[in-house]
């Protein structure tokens, strides 16, 4: 039978011993660690929310739904309520959007690259050349195509120009 003098008597089999023992003591150190867990400190409770703000509920009337349900989809005499439904949280203004001068597209260029130009004229200005995020008066050029550009307006009106026989 081989002593550990026997076995340690080489430089890497001292290494390889060493190695071993310090393996062997952090498996029982993190054994021990896991079996006994650290303290939780004692923290105050602490109150996220009160009960009235839980309580409280927006105001809104309820949704009449036999009267829906009634009511005939298709009847003769129907016609839009008083009142357009919003969704919760929409605003209730109903104001009606200006839509602002619609620029005259004069034409388009489209990259096959991916770069797409437009030549657009708003009014009795003189035409501008475009690319998408560009603005025109109150019109940001959303989208431009062979033939068509998309704008937005400041106000969220949405316009498609169009030219009439594009590739001519």
């Amino acid at each position: 039978m081989t002593s550990v003098r026997d076995l340690t008597r080489t430089p890497a089999m001292r290494v390889a011993f060493v190695a071993v023992v310090v393996a062997a003591a952090t498996l029982v150190w993190q054994i021990v660690r896991a079996i006994r867990p650290d303290q939780v400190p004692d923290v105050p409770a602490t109150m996220v929310a009160s009960l009235n703000t839980v309580a409280r509920t927006p105001a809104r009337p309820p949704a009449d739904i036999e009267a829906a349900v009634e009511n005939d989809l298709f009847a003769a005499d129907r016609s839009a309520p008083s009142v357009a439904y919003r969704m919760p949280g929409e605003s209730r203004d109903d104001k009606p959007v200006v839509v602002p001068m619609k620029p005259t597209m004069l034409g388009t260029i489209t990259g096959s690259d991916g770069r797409n130009f437009a030549t657009l004229q708003l009014g009795d200005s003189s035409p501008k050349l475009v690319t998408v995020g560009d603005k025109i008066g109150e019109w940001v050029v959303k989208g431009i195509s062979r033939g068509k550009v998309v704008l937005l307006s400041n106000a969220g009106a949405r316009a498609e120009l169009t030219a009439n026989n594009p590739g001519t």
